[in-house]
């Protein structure tokens, strides 16, 4: 094999200092020669079992960021910011919705008095199109301020993000209760209980 001719490869525009180091640099080129040919083996790797390891990696490379992108909105604050749990308060059912259950993560207040709150509440019965939850705060076992709505999914179940601007030294204690447009004895049935 005839080796290329440096001359033609360079031309005449290059300045001597540079030209020098081309030079050596194809020189050295030159003589070592063509790269080997490459082994069989290495020209069709088996894909078979990588493709399954690749598409396990990538479903739990998924999973990995869906949990986090969830966990992460859960925790979030009022601004998009995690807030602190300060503590957790559970809720049970009542007479008029035994199974239910729920819980009240329970943050800081922040420089203005307003609490965070997350509320999980499982068990509920979906209200209809008119119809929410409250979440209240209670004094002598009574509901008496709201804290914000929420509604339930066909599962009976919620996650929201609430807020409270009172002292909650002044409260006993929530209560969840249903409102529906016009169903004045419902709105009155308390179904979580702290």
């Amino acid at each position: 094999m005839i080796p290329p001719d440096f001359d033609e490869l360079i031309g005449d525009d290059v300045d001597d200092l540079e030209r020098a180091r081309l030079r050596r640099v194809h020189d050295l080129l030159v003589a070592a020669g063509p790269p080997a040919d490459m082994p069989a083996a290495l020209a069709a790797p088996p894909v078979v079992g990588l493709r399954r390891r690749r598409a396990a990696l990538a479903l739990l490379a998924a999973a990995l960021v869906t949990a986090a992108f969830v966990g992460g909105w859960l925790a979030r604050g009022a601004d998009g910011e995690a807030f602190e749990v300060r503590a957790e308060v559970p809720m049970h059912g009542t007479r008029s919705a035994p199974v239910a259950s729920g819980s009240i993560r329970l943050g800081y207040p922040d420089d203005h008095g307003n609490w965070q709150m997350l509320v999980d509440v499982r068990g509920l019965r979906q209200l209809p199109k008119n119809g929410y939850y409250e979440l209240m705060l209670t004094r002598d076992g009574k509901p008496v301020v709201t804290c914000g709505s929420f509604k339930v999914g066909p599962n009976g179940e919620a996650t929201v993000q609430l807020g409270a601007s009172y002292r909650l030294s002044d409260f006993d204690g929530w209560v969840v209760r249903p409102y529906v447009h016009k169903r004045d004895k419902l709105n009155q049935t308390v179904v979580l209980r702290t």
